[in-house]
């Protein structure tokens, strides 16, 4: 049995990190997106991003938890055409990749993907292939 009232669509992914100024550098300079207005979560410190029809808020802890398995990551699309002149930017940039661009085939459909870090150790996965339909 569902829902009676589906879930209309996704809202935000909250990401951790522990030096908002680095982060803040990371997604707006680098990454390019755009800042959104924040309540004030009594003292909670953290910010709001745009980019695209994704939202992006963080939060800032004081120590990165230690992660045991899994691959938690934030996926963003580049447009194929961009997509090596995306990734050698960003590099010039410093951002750190943790391995070379991947390629293969999901459904017949060929994709490339790069992974990179944030400042606090956020894996960021940037994709040739957008959102499925």
């Amino acid at each position: 049995m569902g829902l009676a009232h589906p879930i209309a669509g996704y809202s935000h992914v909250n990401i951790l990190v522990d030096d908002l100024a680095a982060a803040h550098d990371f997604y707006i300079n680098k990454l390019g997106f755009s800042v959104l207005p924040r309540p004030d979560f009594g003292g909670f410190a953290g910010a709001w991003y745009r980019i695209g029809d994704l939202q992006l808020h963080l939060s800032v802890v004081k120590e990165m938890p230690d992660l045991k398995g899994g691959f938690p990551h934030l996926a963003l699309h580049v447009e194929s055409a961009h997509f090596e002149q995306t990734i050698d930017a960003l590099k010039s940039m410093g951002v750190p990749f943790v391995m070379n661009t991947m390629s293969r085939e999901d459904f017949g459909v060929p994709v490339r993907a790069a992974f990179c870090k944030d400042p606090a150790g956020n894996v960021v996965e940037l994709t040739d292939v957008g959102p499925l339909a």
